[in-house]
């Protein structure tokens, strides 16, 4: 197999790693560099000739945006394939960068099948090489948006105020349990629900779990996770580093150590902040083989001071 050079960009080391392995593991001779803001990546890519861009698109001191478009001027760069990484998924982030120049976009967080079907993909198109068997195609939820807008069709792409899923709803349905005393004024929680069911037997041991301790309850975080589905989270604390919650089991559970998007909306700036973060801490609330509640604790591996900037402002507001 012909040996390329990859640039790997990503100001969060967690996910650097992530995408370093997975390269690594399918193409052993593919040469792998790496750059922590765009603005380093530029210097790798003056000093040597890549093959193939992975790049995040918020970071500081250089953009995503702003490495592509600055690739797209250079001649020797004008064709090369870059990949846009990013937890921003809305249609106007993907009609940028289209617009840009980018050949593929990947959401985060993603699965290794996912992403390894789109690297396949580009490598096959721009340098003929066969692609590699992949257990999983690309999720269609986040290439809709691409391939709608590569194809000249209206993107399909969801926005950041979606509607609630169905699993988003029948997680609502028991927050008011697990929120307890919290107070609906709480910066992003909901409006509980006023009709209570009388606790049956199978679920009396659950409610008496649900509802220890629910007076520390902080507000509500929206949890996206790279295996798919999402989860509505009780934050229980919050601080810089991660965050422990609990959340209402809705099929099946995530991972230890598996990626994660937190994402934080500061109401009064109008800014929503996707923290990138993996998975540190599972448990189960109640004592049964089947419980619905679940703890969790998730570590955050971003450094975007515009991210942990609003991320403050959120932890002082909640608190």
């Amino acid at each position: 197999m012909k040996a390329l050079n990859v640039l790997v960009v990503d100001d969060a080391a967690f996910i650097r790693d992530l995408i370093k392995k997975s390269m690594r593991d399918s193409y052993p001779s593919f040469k792998i560099h790496e750059a922590v803001d765009g603005r380093k990546a530029q210097s790798v890519l003056k000093g040597t000739a890549i093959d193939l861009v992975l790049c995040d698109w918020e970071m500081p001191e250089m953009s995503g945006l702003e490495l592509i478009t600055w690739m797209r001027t250079e001649e020797r760069y004008a064709k090369t394939p870059f990949m846009m990484i990013t937890s921003r998924g809305e249609r106007d982030h993907v009609i940028k960068a289209v617009t840009a120049g980018v050949s593929d976009y990947i959401g985060k967080p993603f699965t290794r099948d996912n992403f390894l079907g789109k690297v396949n993909k580009l490598l096959a198109k721009h340098y003929g090489l066969s692609a590699q068997e992949s257990s999983k195609q690309a999720s269609p939820s986040q290439d809709a948006g691409m391939s709608a807008l590569m194809g000249g069709a209206a993107p399909a792409v969801q926005k950041s105020a979606a509607p609630p899923t169905k699993a988003t709803s029948a997680q609502d349905a028991g927050m008011s349990a697990l929120m307890g005393g919290l107070s609906a004024s709480s910066p992003t929680s909901s409006s509980p629900n006023k009709a209570e069911a009388k606790p049956t037997e199978k679920t009396s041991n659950q409610a008496s779990a649900k509802t220890k301790g629910s007076a520390k309850a902080k507000g509500i975080a929206e949890l996206r996770f790279g295996a798919g589905g999402s989860a509505r989270c009780v934050i229980k604390d919050i601080n810089l580093q991660e965050m422990s919650g609990i959340f209402k089991r809705e099929g099946d559970i995530p991972q230890l150590l598996e990626q994660a998007v937190l994402d934080i909306v500061d109401q009064e700036a109008g800014q929503v902040a996707r923290i990138n973060c993996y998975i540190r801490m599972l448990q189960a609330v109640e004592n049964v083989a089947d419980a619905e509640t679940i703890k969790i604790v998730i570590r955050y591996v971003d450094d975007d001071p515009v991210k942990l900037d609003t991320l403050s402002r959120f932890i002082a507001k909640v608190r």
